[in-house]
Protein backbone atom coordinates (compact mmCIF):
# COMPACT_ATOMS: atom_id res chain seq x y z
CA UNK A 1 0.00 0.00 0.00
CA UNK A 2 1.46 3.38 -1.02
CA UNK A 3 2.02 6.18 1.46
CA UNK A 4 -0.73 8.24 -0.17
CA UNK A 5 -3.25 5.42 0.25
CA UNK A 6 -2.15 5.01 3.87
CA UNK A 7 -2.66 8.71 4.49
CA UNK A 8 -6.05 8.57 2.77
CA UNK A 9 -7.18 5.63 4.88
CA UNK A 10 -5.89 7.12 8.14
CA UNK A 11 -7.70 10.38 7.36
CA UNK A 12 -10.99 8.53 6.82
CA UNK A 13 -10.48 6.35 9.92
CA UNK A 14 -9.69 9.37 12.10
CA UNK A 15 -12.73 11.27 10.83
CA UNK A 16 -14.97 8.23 11.26
CA UNK A 17 -13.71 7.63 14.80
CA UNK A 18 -14.40 11.26 15.69
CA UNK A 19 -17.97 11.23 14.37
CA UNK A 20 -18.68 7.87 16.04
CA UNK A 21 -17.54 9.26 19.40
CA UNK A 22 -19.67 12.40 18.95
CA UNK A 23 -22.81 10.60 17.72
CA UNK A 24 -22.61 7.78 20.25
CA UNK A 25 -21.90 10.23 23.08
CA UNK A 26 -24.78 12.54 22.14
CA UNK A 27 -27.28 9.70 21.68
CA UNK A 28 -26.14 8.05 24.92
CA UNK A 29 -26.78 11.28 26.85
CA UNK A 30 -30.17 11.69 25.14
CA UNK A 31 -31.24 8.11 25.89
CA UNK A 32 -30.02 8.32 29.48
CA UNK A 33 -32.00 11.54 29.96
CA UNK A 34 -35.17 10.01 28.50
CA UNK A 35 -34.71 6.88 30.64
CA UNK A 36 -34.33 8.89 33.85
CA UNK A 37 -37.33 11.04 32.93
CA UNK A 38 -39.62 8.06 32.31
CA UNK A 39 -38.49 6.17 35.43
CA UNK A 40 -38.89 9.27 37.58
CA UNK A 41 -42.38 9.85 36.19
CA UNK A 42 -43.34 6.24 37.01
CA UNK A 43 -41.97 6.54 40.55
CA UNK A 44 -43.58 9.91 41.01
CA UNK A 45 -47.07 8.75 39.96
CA UNK A 46 -46.99 5.45 41.87
CA UNK A 47 -45.70 7.20 45.00
CA UNK A 48 -48.50 9.77 44.73
CA UNK A 49 -51.05 6.92 44.58
CA UNK A 50 -49.52 5.20 47.61
CA UNK A 51 -49.40 8.43 49.62
CA UNK A 52 -53.07 9.00 48.80
CA UNK A 53 -54.15 5.64 50.21
CA UNK A 54 -54.37 3.73 46.93
CA UNK A 55 -56.09 6.20 44.62
CA UNK A 56 -54.61 8.76 42.28
CA UNK A 57 -55.11 12.30 43.59
CA UNK A 58 -56.33 15.13 41.41
CA UNK A 59 -53.61 16.51 39.14
CA UNK A 60 -53.59 19.85 40.99
CA UNK A 61 -52.82 18.04 44.24
CA UNK A 62 -49.78 16.18 42.88
CA UNK A 63 -46.44 17.71 43.75
CA UNK A 64 -43.21 16.71 42.06
CA UNK A 65 -40.58 15.27 44.37
CA UNK A 66 -37.19 16.83 45.04
CA UNK A 67 -35.47 14.57 42.53
CA UNK A 68 -37.34 16.29 39.69
CA UNK A 69 -34.58 18.68 38.73
CA UNK A 70 -34.70 21.95 36.87
CA UNK A 71 -33.04 20.18 33.95
CA UNK A 72 -35.99 17.76 33.74
CA UNK A 73 -38.43 20.63 33.69
CA UNK A 74 -36.45 22.63 31.15
CA UNK A 75 -35.51 19.89 28.67
CA UNK A 76 -38.32 17.39 28.99
CA UNK A 77 -41.41 18.83 30.53
CA UNK A 78 -41.79 22.56 30.07
CA UNK A 79 -45.09 23.35 31.82
CA UNK A 80 -46.56 20.94 34.36
CA UNK A 81 -48.80 19.03 31.93
CA UNK A 82 -50.30 16.82 34.64
CA UNK A 83 -51.70 19.76 36.57
CA UNK A 84 -53.06 21.35 33.39
CA UNK A 85 -54.58 18.20 31.81
CA UNK A 86 -58.01 17.26 33.20
CA UNK A 87 -57.89 13.86 31.48
CA UNK A 88 -54.73 12.85 33.31
CA UNK A 89 -56.74 10.82 35.87
CA UNK A 90 -58.20 8.72 33.06
CA UNK A 91 -54.88 8.08 31.35
CA UNK A 92 -53.22 6.29 34.26
CA UNK A 93 -53.94 2.54 34.47
CA UNK A 94 -53.42 0.99 37.92
CA UNK A 95 -54.98 -1.04 40.70
CA UNK A 96 -54.37 -1.26 44.44
CA UNK A 97 -54.80 -3.96 47.06
CA UNK A 98 -54.90 -3.30 50.81
CA UNK A 99 -54.24 -5.92 53.52
CA UNK A 100 -55.31 -5.46 57.14
CA UNK A 101 -52.97 -6.10 60.04
CA UNK A 102 -54.09 -9.76 60.08
CA UNK A 103 -53.08 -10.01 56.37
CA UNK A 104 -56.66 -10.18 55.17
CA UNK A 105 -57.49 -8.39 51.93
CA UNK A 106 -59.92 -5.65 52.89
CA UNK A 107 -59.91 -3.43 49.82
CA UNK A 108 -59.30 -3.93 46.11
CA UNK A 109 -59.54 -0.98 43.71
CA UNK A 110 -59.65 -2.10 40.06
CA UNK A 111 -61.67 0.83 38.80
CA UNK A 112 -58.69 2.17 36.85
CA UNK A 113 -57.70 -0.98 34.98
CA UNK A 114 -59.30 -3.33 32.48
CA UNK A 115 -56.54 -5.93 32.46
CA UNK A 116 -57.35 -7.37 35.92
CA UNK A 117 -60.45 -8.47 37.73
CA UNK A 118 -60.58 -8.55 41.54
CA UNK A 119 -59.30 -12.13 41.93
CA UNK A 120 -56.44 -11.82 39.43
CA UNK A 121 -55.48 -8.46 40.93
CA UNK A 122 -55.24 -10.05 44.40
CA UNK A 123 -53.13 -12.95 43.09
CA UNK A 124 -50.80 -10.64 41.17
CA UNK A 125 -50.51 -8.20 44.07
CA UNK A 126 -49.83 -11.02 46.54
CA UNK A 127 -47.01 -12.30 44.31
CA UNK A 128 -45.49 -8.81 44.05
CA UNK A 129 -45.80 -8.20 47.79
CA UNK A 130 -43.71 -11.29 48.56
CA UNK A 131 -40.73 -10.02 46.54
CA UNK A 132 -37.67 -8.87 48.48
CA UNK A 133 -37.73 -5.35 47.03
CA UNK A 134 -40.53 -2.99 47.97
CA UNK A 135 -40.63 -1.59 44.43
CA UNK A 136 -39.70 -2.68 40.94
CA UNK A 137 -41.07 -3.89 37.61
CA UNK A 138 -42.97 -7.04 36.58
CA UNK A 139 -43.96 -8.43 33.19
CA UNK A 140 -47.37 -9.86 32.34
CA UNK A 141 -47.96 -11.00 28.79
CA UNK A 142 -46.47 -8.11 26.76
CA UNK A 143 -47.20 -5.46 29.36
CA UNK A 144 -44.80 -4.00 31.93
CA UNK A 145 -46.08 -3.09 35.40
CA UNK A 146 -44.40 -1.10 38.16
CA UNK A 147 -45.25 -2.05 41.71
CA UNK A 148 -44.80 -0.32 45.06
CA UNK A 149 -45.37 -1.90 48.48
CA UNK A 150 -46.08 0.35 51.43
CA UNK A 151 -45.95 -1.16 54.91
CA UNK A 152 -47.71 0.56 57.81
CA UNK A 153 -46.66 0.48 61.48
CA UNK A 154 -49.75 -1.51 62.51
CA UNK A 155 -48.78 -4.40 60.20
CA UNK A 156 -51.14 -3.55 57.37
CA UNK A 157 -49.82 -2.99 53.87
CA UNK A 158 -50.80 -1.47 50.58
CA UNK A 159 -49.59 -2.55 47.16
CA UNK A 160 -49.93 -0.44 44.03
CA UNK A 161 -49.51 -1.91 40.54
CA UNK A 162 -49.13 0.70 37.77
CA UNK A 163 -49.23 -0.06 34.04
CA UNK A 164 -45.89 1.34 32.81
CA UNK A 165 -45.93 -0.21 29.35
CA UNK A 166 -46.17 3.14 27.60
CA UNK A 167 -43.20 4.56 29.50
CA UNK A 168 -41.01 1.50 28.89
CA UNK A 169 -42.01 1.46 25.23
CA UNK A 170 -40.97 5.11 24.98
CA UNK A 171 -37.54 4.17 26.33
CA UNK A 172 -37.21 1.20 23.96
CA UNK A 173 -38.43 3.17 20.95
CA UNK A 174 -36.02 5.97 21.73
CA UNK A 175 -33.16 3.49 21.97
CA UNK A 176 -34.13 1.80 18.70
CA UNK A 177 -34.62 5.05 16.81
CA UNK A 178 -31.32 6.37 18.17
CA UNK A 179 -29.48 3.26 16.99
CA UNK A 180 -30.78 3.48 13.44
CA UNK A 181 -30.43 7.26 13.31
CA UNK A 182 -26.84 7.07 14.54
CA UNK A 183 -26.01 4.26 12.12
CA UNK A 184 -27.42 6.17 9.15
CA UNK A 185 -25.60 9.37 10.16
CA UNK A 186 -22.28 7.52 10.51
CA UNK A 187 -22.68 5.72 7.17
CA UNK A 188 -23.60 8.94 5.37
CA UNK A 189 -20.68 10.73 7.01
CA UNK A 190 -18.23 8.01 5.94
CA UNK A 191 -19.55 8.10 2.36
CA UNK A 192 -19.27 11.89 2.17
CA UNK A 193 -15.86 11.88 3.88
CA UNK A 194 -14.54 9.21 1.51
CA UNK A 195 -15.74 11.26 -1.45
CA UNK A 196 -14.26 14.54 -0.23
CA UNK A 197 -11.15 13.33 1.60
CA UNK A 198 -9.12 13.34 -1.61
CA UNK A 199 -9.64 17.10 -1.79
CA UNK A 200 -8.55 17.52 1.83
CA UNK A 201 -5.26 15.64 1.43
CA UNK A 202 -4.53 16.92 -2.07
CA UNK A 203 -2.01 19.58 -0.84
CA UNK A 204 -0.11 16.91 1.10
CA UNK A 205 -0.14 14.57 -1.89
CA UNK A 206 1.14 17.33 -4.17
CA UNK A 207 3.88 18.17 -1.66
CA UNK A 208 4.94 14.52 -1.45
CA UNK A 209 5.01 14.19 -5.21
CA UNK A 210 7.17 17.30 -5.49
CA UNK A 211 9.55 15.96 -2.86
CA UNK A 212 9.88 12.63 -4.66
CA UNK A 213 10.44 14.35 -7.98
CA UNK A 214 13.08 16.61 -6.44
CA UNK A 215 14.90 13.69 -4.79
CA UNK A 216 14.91 11.68 -8.01
CA UNK A 217 16.05 14.60 -10.19
CA UNK A 218 18.63 15.83 -7.68
CA UNK A 219 19.94 12.30 -7.25
CA UNK A 220 20.55 11.89 -10.95
CA UNK A 221 22.15 15.35 -11.15
CA UNK A 222 24.49 14.56 -8.24
CA UNK A 223 25.63 11.29 -9.75
CA UNK A 224 27.56 13.10 -12.52
CA UNK A 225 29.87 15.27 -10.33
CA UNK A 226 30.39 12.39 -7.91
CA UNK A 227 31.38 10.13 -10.80
CA UNK A 228 33.82 12.82 -12.01
CA UNK A 229 35.33 13.18 -8.52
CA UNK A 230 35.71 9.41 -8.27
CA UNK A 231 37.34 9.18 -11.70
CA UNK A 232 39.76 12.02 -10.89
CA UNK A 233 40.73 10.44 -7.57
CA UNK A 234 41.37 7.09 -9.26
CA UNK A 235 43.46 8.84 -11.95
CA UNK A 236 45.57 10.55 -9.28
CA UNK A 237 46.12 7.14 -7.64
CA UNK A 238 47.25 5.65 -10.94
CA UNK A 239 49.69 8.53 -11.57
CA UNK A 240 51.01 9.16 -8.08
CA UNK A 241 49.98 6.06 -6.15
CA UNK A 242 47.52 5.69 -3.29
CA UNK A 243 47.56 8.21 -0.48
CA UNK A 244 45.56 9.02 2.62
CA UNK A 245 43.80 11.84 0.80
CA UNK A 246 42.72 9.83 -2.25
CA UNK A 247 41.47 7.01 -0.01
CA UNK A 248 39.39 9.49 2.01
CA UNK A 249 38.01 11.01 -1.20
CA UNK A 250 36.98 7.60 -2.58
CA UNK A 251 35.51 6.58 0.79
CA UNK A 252 33.31 9.66 0.92
CA UNK A 253 32.37 9.21 -2.76
CA UNK A 254 31.16 5.69 -2.00
CA UNK A 255 29.14 6.95 0.97
CA UNK A 256 27.51 9.69 -1.05
CA UNK A 257 26.79 7.33 -3.94
CA UNK A 258 25.12 4.91 -1.54
CA UNK A 259 23.07 7.74 -0.04
CA UNK A 260 21.90 8.91 -3.46
CA UNK A 261 20.95 5.39 -4.52
CA UNK A 262 19.05 4.84 -1.26
CA UNK A 263 17.18 8.14 -1.59
CA UNK A 264 16.14 7.37 -5.16
CA UNK A 265 15.04 3.88 -4.19
CA UNK A 266 13.13 5.22 -1.17
CA UNK A 267 11.37 7.81 -3.34
CA UNK A 268 10.25 5.08 -5.72
CA UNK A 269 9.41 2.66 -2.91
CA UNK A 270 6.24 4.50 -1.85
CA UNK A 271 4.71 3.98 -5.28
CA UNK A 272 5.63 0.32 -5.66
CA UNK A 273 2.74 -2.13 -5.54
CA UNK A 274 2.37 -5.88 -5.61
CA UNK A 275 1.99 -5.61 -9.38
CA UNK A 276 5.64 -4.49 -9.55
CA UNK A 277 7.00 -7.62 -7.89
CA UNK A 278 7.09 -11.25 -8.95
CA UNK A 279 5.41 -13.55 -6.45
CA UNK A 280 6.45 -17.17 -6.83
CA UNK A 281 7.30 -20.21 -4.79
CA UNK A 282 10.86 -19.73 -3.55
CA UNK A 283 13.37 -21.38 -1.23
CA UNK A 284 13.65 -18.72 1.48
CA UNK A 285 16.26 -20.79 3.32
CA UNK A 286 18.66 -20.48 0.40
CA UNK A 287 18.17 -16.71 0.06
CA UNK A 288 18.76 -16.07 3.76
CA UNK A 289 21.84 -18.31 3.72
CA UNK A 290 23.22 -16.34 0.74
CA UNK A 291 22.71 -13.06 2.59
CA UNK A 292 24.46 -14.43 5.69
CA UNK A 293 27.45 -15.57 3.63
CA UNK A 294 27.70 -12.13 2.02
CA UNK A 295 28.08 -10.45 5.42
CA UNK A 296 30.24 -13.09 7.11
CA UNK A 297 33.55 -11.58 5.95
CA UNK A 298 32.44 -8.05 6.91
CA UNK A 299 31.55 -9.20 10.42
CA UNK A 300 34.89 -10.96 10.85
CA UNK A 301 36.80 -7.90 9.65
CA UNK A 302 35.15 -5.92 12.45
CA UNK A 303 35.92 -8.58 15.07
CA UNK A 304 32.28 -9.67 15.39
CA UNK A 305 30.79 -13.16 15.28
CA UNK A 306 28.01 -13.97 12.82
CA UNK A 307 26.09 -17.16 13.60
CA UNK A 308 23.12 -18.66 11.79
CA UNK A 309 20.55 -21.34 12.46
CA UNK A 310 18.61 -21.72 9.25
CA UNK A 311 16.15 -24.54 8.73
CA UNK A 312 16.62 -25.96 5.26
CA UNK A 313 13.94 -26.36 2.63
CA UNK A 314 11.51 -23.68 3.80
CA UNK A 315 9.39 -22.48 0.89
CA UNK A 316 7.16 -19.41 0.77
CA UNK A 317 5.37 -17.43 -1.93
CA UNK A 318 7.27 -14.16 -2.25
CA UNK A 319 9.54 -12.06 -4.43
CA UNK A 320 13.09 -13.41 -4.34
CA UNK A 321 14.79 -10.02 -4.67
CA UNK A 322 12.64 -8.48 -1.94
CA UNK A 323 13.41 -11.27 0.53
CA UNK A 324 17.15 -11.02 -0.15
CA UNK A 325 17.06 -7.24 0.20
CA UNK A 326 15.18 -7.44 3.51
CA UNK A 327 17.73 -9.89 4.91
CA UNK A 328 20.62 -7.75 3.64
CA UNK A 329 19.24 -4.59 5.24
CA UNK A 330 18.76 -6.29 8.61
CA UNK A 331 22.21 -7.91 8.49
CA UNK A 332 23.86 -4.63 7.48
CA UNK A 333 22.13 -2.90 10.39
CA UNK A 334 23.11 -5.69 12.81
CA UNK A 335 26.79 -5.69 11.80
CA UNK A 336 26.90 -1.89 11.92
CA UNK A 337 25.41 -1.51 15.41
CA UNK A 338 26.60 -4.72 17.09
CA UNK A 339 28.87 -4.15 20.09
CA UNK A 340 32.61 -4.62 19.72
CA UNK A 341 33.44 -8.36 19.73
CA UNK A 342 29.69 -8.99 19.90
CA UNK A 343 27.54 -11.67 18.29
CA UNK A 344 25.04 -11.42 15.46
CA UNK A 345 22.54 -14.28 15.31
CA UNK A 346 20.30 -15.15 12.36
CA UNK A 347 17.48 -17.67 12.82
CA UNK A 348 15.03 -18.86 10.18
CA UNK A 349 12.19 -21.22 11.11
CA UNK A 350 8.70 -22.12 10.01
CA UNK A 351 5.69 -20.45 11.61
CA UNK A 352 4.22 -22.32 14.57
CA UNK A 353 0.71 -21.90 13.17
CA UNK A 354 -0.09 -21.98 9.46
CA UNK A 355 2.24 -21.65 6.50
CA UNK A 356 5.10 -19.20 6.25
CA UNK A 357 8.48 -18.43 7.74
CA UNK A 358 9.85 -16.35 10.61
CA UNK A 359 13.23 -14.62 10.30
CA UNK A 360 14.95 -13.14 13.36
CA UNK A 361 18.15 -11.10 13.25
CA UNK A 362 19.59 -10.15 16.63
CA UNK A 363 22.80 -8.58 17.87
CA UNK A 364 24.43 -7.43 21.08
CA UNK A 365 23.56 -3.80 21.75
CA UNK A 366 24.41 -2.70 25.27
CA UNK A 367 23.50 0.93 24.57
CA UNK A 368 19.94 0.07 23.58
CA UNK A 369 18.26 0.22 26.98
CA UNK A 370 16.78 3.72 26.69
CA UNK A 371 16.27 3.79 22.91
CA UNK A 372 12.82 4.60 21.50
CA UNK A 373 12.19 1.49 19.40
CA UNK A 374 8.83 2.74 18.16
CA UNK A 375 10.74 5.14 15.86
CA UNK A 376 13.13 2.63 14.34
CA UNK A 377 11.17 2.31 11.11
CA UNK A 378 10.76 6.05 10.59
CA UNK A 379 12.52 7.44 7.55
CA UNK A 380 15.89 9.06 8.32
CA UNK A 381 15.74 8.09 12.01
CA UNK A 382 19.04 7.05 13.55
CA UNK A 383 19.44 5.63 17.04
CA UNK A 384 22.95 7.09 17.01
CA UNK A 385 21.95 10.71 17.59
CA UNK A 386 25.58 11.82 17.45
CA UNK A 387 25.61 10.93 13.72
CA UNK A 388 29.08 9.51 14.12
CA UNK A 389 30.72 8.66 10.82
CA UNK A 390 31.99 5.49 12.44
CA UNK A 391 28.56 4.04 11.81
CA UNK A 392 27.83 4.91 8.20
CA UNK A 393 24.18 5.26 7.39
CA UNK A 394 21.34 7.69 7.03
CA UNK A 395 18.37 6.01 8.73
CA UNK A 396 16.90 4.78 5.45
CA UNK A 397 17.49 1.02 5.49
CA UNK A 398 14.97 -0.06 8.13
CA UNK A 399 12.28 2.11 6.55
CA UNK A 400 12.96 0.38 3.23
CA UNK A 401 12.82 -3.02 4.94
CA UNK A 402 9.40 -2.20 6.41
CA UNK A 403 8.12 -1.08 2.99
CA UNK A 404 9.32 -4.33 1.40
CA UNK A 405 7.82 -6.48 4.15
CA UNK A 406 4.46 -4.73 3.81
CA UNK A 407 4.67 -5.20 0.05
CA UNK A 408 4.91 -8.95 0.71
CA UNK A 409 2.00 -8.66 3.21
CA UNK A 410 4.23 -9.70 6.08
CA UNK A 411 5.08 -8.04 9.39
CA UNK A 412 8.24 -6.70 10.99
CA UNK A 413 8.88 -5.61 14.56
CA UNK A 414 11.77 -4.87 16.89
CA UNK A 415 12.32 -5.79 20.53
CA UNK A 416 15.06 -5.37 23.13
CA UNK A 417 15.84 -7.62 26.06
CA UNK A 418 18.92 -8.36 28.17
CA UNK A 419 21.24 -6.26 26.03
CA UNK A 420 20.15 -7.85 22.74
CA UNK A 421 18.13 -6.15 20.02
CA UNK A 422 16.04 -8.44 17.82
CA UNK A 423 14.28 -7.78 14.52
CA UNK A 424 11.55 -10.29 13.67
CA UNK A 425 10.11 -10.65 10.17
CA UNK A 426 7.13 -12.87 9.43
CA UNK A 427 6.62 -13.86 5.80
Amino acid sequence: MSMIKKMHRKFILAGTAAVIIIVVGALAVLNATVYMHEVREINWIITSIADNGGTLPDGHQIQRDASWSAVDKLLLDGDDWISSTPDFLYQVRYFSVYWDADQTVSRVDISHTAAFDASSAIVYADMASRLSSDKGFLNKDKAVYAYLRKDYPDGSRLLIVLDSTKNIMSINHMLRYSFWFGLVVIILYVIILAALSSLAIRPFVRNMENQKRFITNAGHELKTPIAIISANAETIEMLNGKSQWTENILKQVRRQSQLINDLIMLAKMGERSRADITLQDMDVSREIQSAVQAFDALAKDQGKTLTSRIKEGIHITADQRCVYEIASILLDNAVKYCDEAGTIAVVLATKKIGKGAVLTVSNDYAAGKDVDYTRFFERFYRGDESHSSAKAGYGIGLSMAEELVQLLKGSINVSYKNGIITFTVTF
